[in-house]
């Protein structure tokens, strides 16, 4: 810049120059100045804001249980870090596709008695009510439900989750092929057939017919699915049977080189209109 004002007057000297230069910087000050301040402003917000950022994590989502009407707030990571539970495998990550939009779930059960099921996912222990009119048969037909396992020894437990986790996940399977289903054939009826097989080496397959969207269902518990399922299979197809009266369990077992369990569930429904009435809001009005 200096060499620039000589070659346009080369009668300045370097006092002149520096005085002008000193003056021009001078000049720009009062523009600069309010610049600064904004930029002091606005730095500390950013210091605030990018810890924030950081912290966010998909796991701290909030959720919405509506249970019978009543409203639940909830962390998902409160709810995944019990993952053998329903609500737990619902709110897997891997799951999270096969949910609706929206952060509101409503479950149609006693929404009173919820409150006990939240406790034990806040506090990881089972709290039996011993007031508000609630009966202990009705408590624990609300934490078979939610596969809330019930006390136990601490080995015990580890069948107890292991147990509902596959109970759990025969539910939801049996839930989302009824549900594609439906709105495949208008809420009208449907007839359709689940296939799942157990190999006694850890692998496991699904055929539901929905885009193979559900193979890998028992991925989280193949590896020991067979064990349990040679335990405890008459009492999964009582429990499920009597929860669905829609489906059908058969069953066949092959013992040999290659040992495994070959289960089909059919499921069968058809729309009963006064039935559905009957089990919604409508039913004040039909009556």
């Amino acid at each position: 810049m200096i060499q620039d004002l000589r070659n346009i007057n080369p009668q300045f000297t370097m006092e002149e120059i520096d005085a002008i230069v000193a003056a021009s910087i001078d000049s720009l000050n009062p523009m600069i100045d309010p610049v600064n301040q904004v930029n002091s402003m606005i730095n500390p917000i950013n210091q605030k804001i990018d810890p924030v950022n950081k912290m966010v994590n998909p796991s701290e989502e909030l959720v919405i249980l509506n249970v019978g009407g009543v409203k639940y707030e909830t962390y998902r990571s409160t709810l995944t870090a019990y993952p053998d539970t329903f609500l737990g495998t619902m709110f897997l990550e891997r799951n999270q596709p096969l949910l609706k939009r929206g952060n509101e779930y409503f479950f149609d059960r006693c929404g009173k008695i919820f409150r006990y099921i939240m406790q034990y996912y806040r506090t990881g222990k089972v709290i039996i009510p011993n007031e508000d009119g609630i009966t202990r048969k009705e408590f624990l037909i609300e934490m078979d439900y939610f596969q809330i396992p019930r006390a136990g020894s601490t080995i015990d437990r580890i069948v107890i989750l292991r147990l509902n986790e596959i109970v759990n996940t025969f539910k939801y399977l049996i839930k989302e092929v009824s549900e594609y289903h439906m709105y495949k054939n208008s809420f009208k009826k449907f007839i359709t057939e689940i296939d799942v097989c157990f190999l006694d080496n850890g692998q496991a397959t699904v055929k539901a017919g929905i885009d193979n969207t559900l193979t890998d269902i028992f991925d989280s518990s193949k590896t020991y699915a067979y064990s349990i399922i040679s335990v405890y299979k008459n009492e999964i197809k009582n429990y499920l049977e009597a929860e669905y009266p829609e489906i059908t369990w058969e069953d066949e077992h092959r013992v040999g080189s290659v040992q495994y369990y070959k289960i089909k569930l059919c499921i069968k429904w058809e729309l009963d209109h006064i039935k559905i009435l009957n089990g919604s809001c409508l039913k004040i009005i039909s009556d």
